[in-house]
């Protein structure tokens, strides 16, 4: 019985020792709203990686990539939220973006690292192959997305 207090007591000072940044972001609550599932935190873990170029056409292109990213995650999940996806949809439309992701940072580190070594031969057919992957990947999440 003393250990069991004891640990009640240790949990309470844990608990009333978090910082009052991690309450104010709200974070269980949104855990907690029945709007927001499991599904969506899954398209929200999958993110494209920081990346800057030399070229200003290679930022560019970067940056609308990531707007097209923002528009791309806020339709998807507004339309599943209003329940236009069947359950196999959003699975499928999940797991292609998430491919479409990494393939789009692969694509870009490739690209870097071409910036710095452009007589590395190897590279053009490793971009070449993640820019199919992405593209292929894209177009799986746009055909789940009209069904």
């Amino acid at each position: 019985m003393k250990n069991f207090i004891k640990m009640i007591i240790i949990i309470s000072l844990i608990l009333s020792s978090l910082s009052t940044t991690f309450a104010e972001k709200w974070y269980l609550e949104t855990l907690l709203d029945l709007n927001y599932w499991i599904e969506e935190h899954s398209l929200e873990l999958a993110e494209l990686n920081n990346i800057s170029f030399n070229s200003k056409l290679y930022n560019r292109v970067y940056d609308n990539i990531k707007n097209i990213d923002k528009i791309l995650r806020k339709e998807i999940i507004k339309n599943y939220r209003n329940w236009k996806y069947e359950y196999y949809q959003v699975n499928g439309i999940i797991k292609n973006y998430k491919n479409f992701i990494y393939h789009t940072n692969k694509f870009f580190y490739y690209i870097k690292i071409e910036e710095k070594y452009p007589n590395y031969r190897d590279l053009d057919t490793a971009i070449l192959r993640s820019y199919r992957n992405m593209k292929s990947s894209y177009r799986k999440v746009k055909n789940l997305s009209k069904r």
